[in-house]
């Protein structure tokens, strides 16, 4: 099996490319996390384990298709919001080694999981430059927690909006993230997502489920995951990166904020 990564500047110039020709493009972004649940090795603090949790991820991740790329935390730097730290070699090595059970002698192909990130500290200009070219012209769906005035300050005009709780703490100590509400709203996201040319999917692991659901669809639509600079946001110190990087930095790339 061969595993083709491409870095970040690679990974933005096919993905504006598509997005440029193609109706019907998908950039989802696979955390530690994803592999912990997938493999059945190891948790992610937001998402217990499930079969079924684990059975979606493992059919979005499979997908492999040109027009389907797969952010993925491997083989690239992590971003700590300061600087791009070399990837720990175990952790890289665990998920290369799963690619092979899960794809068996079939190559794959991962495209960059910080690119979004980065640029939103460091980049500002490219950031900018591509929510105003893919983003916030189009008419979308929000799926995701941010409240909808917030996340319109980063994304423009949203024309629908999916709410979704926010991940809690069941009394058995058992964190129940977006995926296991699901049933609860995926009816509303098939009720307008033929009326929009963008999907923007901002709910942890229920998102990949989301972008794989919809690809199985053939919904022609863009659907892009961003990923936690939404928390950035609301000032949700969700992540370690946002906190060293500081929330006023990045809001430089909201509107009317910059």
């Amino acid at each position: 099996m061969e595993v083709k990564s491409y870095d970040m500047q690679d990974t933005l110039e096919k993905l504006c490319n598509l997005l440029d020709n193609r109706d019907k493009v998908y950039y989802p972004r696979f955390g530690d996390g994803d592999f912990n649940i997938m493999s059945n090795n190891g948790r992610c603090i937001e998402h217990d384990y499930s079969e079924e949790l684990q059975k979606e991820l493992q059919s979005s991740f499979l997908i492999e298709e040109e027009s389907y790329l797969k952010g993925t935390m491997v083989n690239e730097p992590t971003f700590n919001g300061i600087n791009l730290q070399p990837r720990n070699q175990n952790e890289n090595e665990q998920i290369l080694s799963f690619f092979k059970e899960l794809y068996g002698g079939r190559n794959i192909a991962t495209y960059s999981h910080v690119l979004f990130t980065y640029a939103a500290v460091h980049e500002q200009e490219l950031m900018i430059e591509f929510l105003e070219n893919f983003i916030r012209p189009k008419k979308k769906l929000f799926i995701g927690s941010v409240p909808k005035d917030d996340i319109e300050k980063l994304v423009g005009k949203v024309d629908y909006y999916v709410n979704i709780p926010v991940a809690s703490l069941e009394e058995q100590k058992v964190f129940k993230g977006a995926y296991y509400t699901m049933d609860k709203w995926w009816e509303d996201v098939m009720d307008c997502v033929d009326d929009v040319d963008l999907v923007l999917p901002t709910a942890g692991m229920a998102g990949r489920v989301t972008c794989g659901r919809l690809w199985n669809l053939n919904k022609q639509v863009h659907c892009i995951e961003l990923g936690s600079i939404v928390d950035a946001v609301i000032s949700k110190e969700s992540r370690s990166w946002i906190i060293r990087a500081g929330v006023d930095k990045i809001k430089k790339i909201l509107i009317g904020e910059g």
